[in-house]
């Protein structure tokens, strides 16, 4: 396992509410308001490394929302799905709209790094945004007691790839 996906697996094992970021938690509480009927799927997307993947764990982690990947087969714990690389086509997108009732959910969220092509889904961008990179080299530190290099990142996955 190389150490980016041994850190992504420390932080999916540890994280908590508490380690979200001011961009994540704003795209959280754009979430908790539109959650459910009418806003039966919505989408949060972002470029690679912006933070995505990490809110659909936490969502799991919190009893929100099921996690999964486009590709797998849905097995809902929770009210929610979320489903990570999402397609962003609106033939893939409508699709969505019955299985909410299928699998009896109140919302699927589509992960994806492009906007949906579906005008009247609400969508949510995720960015990595002045004071997000500090929080999360804090976080590293504060609870994995991994200290992140100094430089300018993009993105969390380029921070996390120069972690050592």
């Amino acid at each position: 396992m190389g150490n980016l996906e041994s850190i992504s697996a420390r932080i999916r094992d540890r994280a908590t509410i508490d380690w979200m970021t001011p961009s994540q938690k704003a795209v959280w509480n754009f979430v908790n308001e539109f959650d459910g009927p009418p806003h039966r799927v919505i989408n949060i997307f972002g470029f690679e490394g912006t933070g995505k993947t990490f809110l659909g764990w936490l969502m799991e982690r919190e009893h929100y929302a099921s996690y999964m990947l486009w590709n797998h087969t849905p097995k809902p714990q929770f009210p929610r799905l979320v489903i990570d690389n999402a397609r962003t086509d609106r033939a893939s997108t409508r699709d969505m709209r019955p299985m909410v009732d299928a699998l009896n959910l109140k919302q699927i969220i589509l992960l994806s790094r492009t906007r949906i092509d579906e005008p009247s889904l609400p969508a949510f961008e995720l960015r990595v945004l002045d004071g997000d990179i500090e929080a999360i080299k804090a976080n590293l530190y504060r609870h994995l007691r991994i200290t992140a290099p100094e430089g300018t990142f993009r993105n969390y996955k380029l921070l996390l790839s120069e972690v050592g």
